[in-house]
């Protein structure tokens, strides 16, 4: 049992867009299922840690350098790296051949959902644990301000049964979906995404009306997708190909 994950396969057609190519949240659902499939066979999993134990993502960083199209073979690999005391970085890569197509992390946490507290991730993994150290993205997550007061309003979303997931609430992966259901397919080509960072922030839940916010910022735009109380529930940062 190792501490890296790797599965080849070929890109699938239900995660492709209207261009033929992986699409983002296809990246990102492609990242949960091996992460999940990893955390089982390590003995990591939700079932494995306990009661009112649950594992948290706090916020994902995605670097694309190609997208691989419909059908085409490719790797798929996911490791844990070292953590801190209560927080440790999730990687993924997909790669084609010589090719490294993206490469992103996840910052996650262990909650105790009875006393909402953070857990000590060496007592999750254990002191002997051997983690692996490559990173193929070594760039900082992203900071973005809250303050969406004066940004523009571009839609509405409504939390749909097919987002919850088995904690009851909006799935990480359905963030990235709700996002980007607010543009047409040409929009997206044209947005071209070379960088996105998503922070989770609070939960949302079925049935929940969110009101997402554009701003542009240095190099980027960023958005916010927002509860009915004003609570901020997701931020995102998308950097574009010149």
């Amino acid at each position: 049992m190792g501490c890296k994950m790797e599965k080849d396969f070929n890109v699938p057609l239900s995660l492709c867009d209207n261009t033929s190519h992986l699409s983002i949240s296809g990246m990102f659902n492609l990242f949960m299922d091996i992460a999940t499939e990893h955390a089982t066979e390590l003995k990591l999993s939700a079932s494995d840690l306990g009661e009112n134990k649950f594992w948290l993502a706090i916020r994902t960083k995605v670097r694309v350098f190609d997208r691989p199209i419909m059908s085409q073979k490719i790797k798929l690999s996911t490791w844990p790296q070292k953590p801190s005391r209560i927080r440790a970085n999730r990687h993924y890569t997909i790669e084609s051949g010589n090719t490294l197509y993206v490469a992103g992390k996840t910052e996650w946490a262990v909650i105790d959902t009875a006393t909402k507290k953070l857990q000590r991730l060496t007592d999750i993994y254990g002191e002997d644990f051997d983690f692996c150290e490559d990173d193929f993205c070594v760039e900082n997550y992203a900071r973005v301000d809250d303050d969406f007061e004066n940004a523009k309003q571009i839609g509405e979303y409504i939390v749909k049964s097919i987002d919850i997931d088995l904690g009851q609430h909006m799935n990480n992966s359905a963030y990235i979906r709700a996002f980007f259901s607010m543009f047409s397919a040409q929009e997206i080509k044209r947005m071209n995404i070379k960088e996105l960072d998503i922070a989770y922030k609070a939960q949302s839940f079925e049935n929940e009306v969110l009101t997402i916010k554009e701003r542009e910022a240095e190099n980027a735009t960023e958005y916010a997708m927002i509860k009915p109380d004003n609570t901020i529930c997701a931020t995102l940062r998308v950097v574009r190909n010149d």
